[in-house]
């Protein structure tokens, strides 16, 4: 019984050592994306663990990630890396790691901007390798006929003239548009020029927004 109770004692040792040896490794590698610092390490059933590197922004209830890198531990390249104007929620469920980039879209109650998952990025583990899908998620709210009804007579009545308000309405044009709308995807892509040339921070963002509509469309 002794002789058993040692044994079993030098596995757990073994298995423990290993253990701190395994997490001291989880350090972050050197990249030129984000500081080296170690936020969160994601563990696995299969002994693996990710290691989220990066800057999280925690005013809020809930933790979400921005400027951060992605790496298995002991690896020596990342495996993904998100920039400082994206915002990301990051949890392993079901043994999955699950990375939901956020975006504000007015499809709130009148036409409020909320926070939407708009992309989901999955990473796991398949034969000690790591896999990863990523989808649009298209169970993000729409509009209904009289919400888009609305949205098309303010573009047909706005004067030309750049301002705020016009990215306010190419998002809800956005709207409109993955709501299935034949006439907005029109003036969505009219609204380009109806208003006077895009420049700036206004071309950059209806551009992003541009980008995020063919993403939904190749979906």
């Amino acid at each position: 019984m002794k002789q058993i109770l040692f044994i079993t004692f030098i596995f757990l040792t073994v298995n423990l050592t290993y253990s701190q040896l395994d997490n001291k490794n989880c350090e972050c590698v050197k990249n030129t994306f984000t500081e080296e610092k170690v936020d969160t390490v994601f563990h696995f059933t299969n002994g693996k663990n990710i290691v989220l590197c990066g800057f999280r922004n925690d005013e809020t209830d809930k933790i979400n990630y921005s400027e951060f890198v992605l790496y298995v531990c002991g690896d020596k390249e990342i495996v993904n890396f998100w920039g400082a104007v994206q915002t990301c929620n990051v949890q392993v469920k079901n043994d999955t790691l699950y990375v939901k980039e956020l975006v504000n879209l007015p499809n709130g109650r009148n036409f409020k901007f909320e926070e939407n998952i708009w992309w989901i990025n999955k990473y796991y583990f398949s034969g000690g390798e790591l896999k990863m899908t990523s989808s649009i998620n298209k169970e993000i709210k729409k509009y209904d006929n009289n919400e888009i009804n609305i949205v098309l007579k303010e573009f047909e009545s706005t004067k030309k003239g750049l301002d705020d308000n016009i990215m306010v309405l190419a998002n809800k044009l956005l709207i409109c548009s993955i709501s299935e709308n034949r006439i907005a995807k029109q003036y969505f892509n009219d609204l380009e020029t109806k208003f006077g040339t895009l420049d700036g921070a206004y071309k950059e963002e209806y551009y992003d927004l541009k980008a995020m509509l063919e993403n939904w469309n190749k979906k």
